[in-house]
């Protein structure tokens, strides 16, 4: 799937089945389950999905406050081929067969201690809210605003392109927690 050519509507259809497959793969999960990690180095399928619910509110505000014809835009906004260019760029470099790994930025760090079994509930509300948003959306208005990387502020992309590029990394950490499921010595269900 090219990511980078999403519509709106395909934006919107991928959000609503990550919702049903996240709920269906990791809803079942005990606390033990969903916080057990590989190695001390490597994240808990419950850090995944509390990495994605922090860099996902963190996004649709820097989306929302790019439509807000209110706010004065940045110079990076203001660029004219830049926002193409690092859009597609970003999108690409998270999308699930990427093999690059990324250091998240701090403000999107999972916690490093037990995190509440709701984890996937709260995920899977979390995508239904995004539905909704993406529904509200028009797609020549949401690819003529450029928004700022809530990460790093000279950064900057269509807010299409944003949607495009949180359809993929959701799928790229769904598809890190369901390998994570499936290292040896995942416990079972079976195994308490």
């Amino acid at each position: 799937m090219d990511y980078t050519t999403l519509s709106l509507a395909e934006v919107r259809t991928g959000l609503e089945v990550l919702a049903q497959q996240t709920q269906a793969t990791f809803g079942g999960f005990d606390v033990r389950q969903l916080n057990w990690r590989p190695e001390a180095a490597r994240w808990s399928v419950a850090q995944c999905f509390e990495h994605l619910l922090t860099a996902n509110r963190l996004m649709f505000q820097a989306a929302d406050a790019a439509l807000n014809n209110a706010e004065p835009r940045t110079l990076w906004q203001r660029l004219p081929v830049l926002p193409g260019i690092l859009g597609r760029m970003l999108i690409r470099s998270q999308v699930p067969s990427a093999a690059r790994k990324f250091t998240a930025p701090t403000k999107a760090q999972p916690s490093a201690s037990a995190i509440a079994a709701d984890i996937i509930q709260r995920f899977v509300e979390q995508q239904h809210d995004a539905v909704t948003h993406v529904q509200e959306l028009d797609e020549q208005d949401a690819a003529r605003a450029i928004m700022t990387s809530p990460f790093i502020r000279v950064v900057t992309y269509s807010v299409l392109d944003g949607w495009r590029l949180i359809l993929a990394h959701d799928r790229r950490h769904f598809e890190q927690a369901r390998r994570i499921t499936l290292t040896t010595g995942f416990p079972n269900l079976s195994s308490k």
